[in-house]
């Protein structure tokens, strides 16, 4: 094994170990705008069945729905503004993940590429008339 296929090894163990710990961390933002995705849904369905009934509603009725439904509506507001924050770094994190991913593929390519290289010559060399 030549000198720069043993140096593409170590680069694509630590190309791969930098590649996972990416995937990690892009994976707990991945839940945690999953979470926030999930709570807006909620909250917009619970507003929904808010004026779901199919009875009339008695004036204090509608007062209480309506109360029920500011409250609602600030809550909306404010997990889209949460989800809205947390957008960006999870963008930079998937893009960070990709890279790195990509990064420890290129290397585990040049790597093979450089064992078979190897082979090929140690083939050469065993077999001078080839």
């Amino acid at each position: 094994m030549s000198q720069s296929t043993k140096s593409l090894m170590q680069l694509e163990r630590i190309a791969q170990m930098k590649s996972d710990l990416e995937m990690r961390h892009f994976s707990a933002f991945r839940q945690h705008i999953e979470a926030a995705q999930a709570r807006i849904d909620n909250i917009k369905s619970t507003h929904q069945a808010l004026y779901a009934s199919e009875t009339d509603f008695s004036v204090a009725e509608a007062r209480l729905i309506n109360a029920l439904a500011q409250d609602h509506s600030r809550a909306l507001i404010a997990a889209e503004h949460d989800l809205a924050q947390m957008r960006p770094r999870y963008d930079a994190a998937r893009a960070q993940a990709q890279r790195e991913f990509g990064r420890a593929e290129v290397i585990k390519t040049l790597r093979k590429n450089s064992a078979a290289d190897d082979r090929d010559h140690r083939v050469k060399k065993q077999d001078p008339t080839g």
